[in-house]
């Protein structure tokens, strides 16, 4: 081989797993050919499509069947067995309160409160204490119920419970048993808002609601592929590409990776060179490593 004519492969793409390896061919810009992959495992691709080997962990808090670690940059919490613990910075964790084992926690930050549940339990965290919800003495008005999902969007909770999205009063958490619920035709696997702008739901398909509150609900399909459960974040929209201020949802599906705007806008990144296999729910978290984010899923 004439070393003369030998170049590097230094720039890559991330996977294609949608074509077949002998249809894979390198991207051509100013800069270069820009490579695909078939595989790649423990490796990190960054903005200049430069690859290095992935880092490696270090444990910082043990325990056994630990599960539903969630962070909204000020307070973290997650479950270990029948416990749910708050973990401060220096990585030392706190008793919260007892709960149900193995059932996966959802959570929503609301001034000063923290509201969690999963399906059984349902309660706010204020300061270092856990606090049930209130019966009110009220006609008509019923705290809300455990469920899977919980968010916070334009001053009312929004809790699922199988196909019933609940909606409580404005600044409250209980809801009008006559009008404070809407029906899906199926399990509602994701809860997601936007700013002002709206809020994802998913069940079979994935659904931008608008509107103030109950009274101006109003919903449009938006994705034909339903969320997998716990896969959807909130993020900055001009981390994303986008040429705005605000944020915007982003999920998996099994069609790809998924990201809406506050104005109803769904775009899959990866339906054409990334197949996601069928699975039941996941997780997902943000990294933010040398000014870049990354999106990172765990599916099961």
């Amino acid at each position: 081989m004439d070393a003369s004519k030998h170049k590097s492969v230094d720039r890559f793409s991330g996977i294609n797993n949608v074509n077949q390896p002998y249809r894979l061919f390198p991207e051509q810009t100013i800069d270069g050919y820009i490579f695909p992959l078939q595989e790649a495992n423990n490796v990190l691709i960054d903005n200049t499509f430069a690859i290095k080997s992935r880092c490696g962990y270090t444990s910082v808090v043990s325990g056994s069947g630990i599960h539903s670690l969630w962070s909204d940059g000020v307070r973290c919490f997650y479950v270990e067995g029948s416990t749910l613990y708050e973990l401060d910075l220096a990585y030392n964790k706190k008793v919260i309160s007892t709960v149900t084992p193995s059932l996966r926690m959802s959570y929503a930050s609301v001034n000063n409160r923290y509201y969690y549940t999963n399906s059984r339990e349902i309660a706010y965290i204020e300061g270092a204490k856990s606090n049930g919800l209130m019966n009110i003495d009220r006609e008509f008005k019923i705290p809300l119920p455990a469920g899977s999902h919980i968010e916070y969007f334009m001053g009312c909770l929004f809790v699922s419970k199988g196909n019933i999205l609940y909606i409580s009063d404005p600044l409250c958490d209980y809801f009008d048993a006559r009008t404070g619920y809407r029906i899906f035709s199926d399990d509602i696997t994701m809860i997601r808002a936007v700013d002002d702008g709206g809020l994802y739901v998913s069940d079979k398909k994935v659904w931008f609601i608008k509107g103030r509150g109950n009274d101006e609900f109003s919903r449009k399909e938006v994705d034909a592929d339903p969320a997998i459960p716990f896969t959807d974040l909130r993020i900055s929209a001009d981390s994303m590409g986008y040429d705005s201020a605000g944020n915007v949802a982003i999920w998996t599906s099994k069609s790809g990776i998924v990201v809406g705007d506050s104005n109803g806008s769904v775009k899959n990144l990866t339906s054409d060179r990334y197949h996601v296999n069928e699975f039941g729910r996941g997780s997902a978290f943000i990294r933010d490593e040398n000014n870049i984010k990354h999106y990172i899923n765990t599916l099961y």
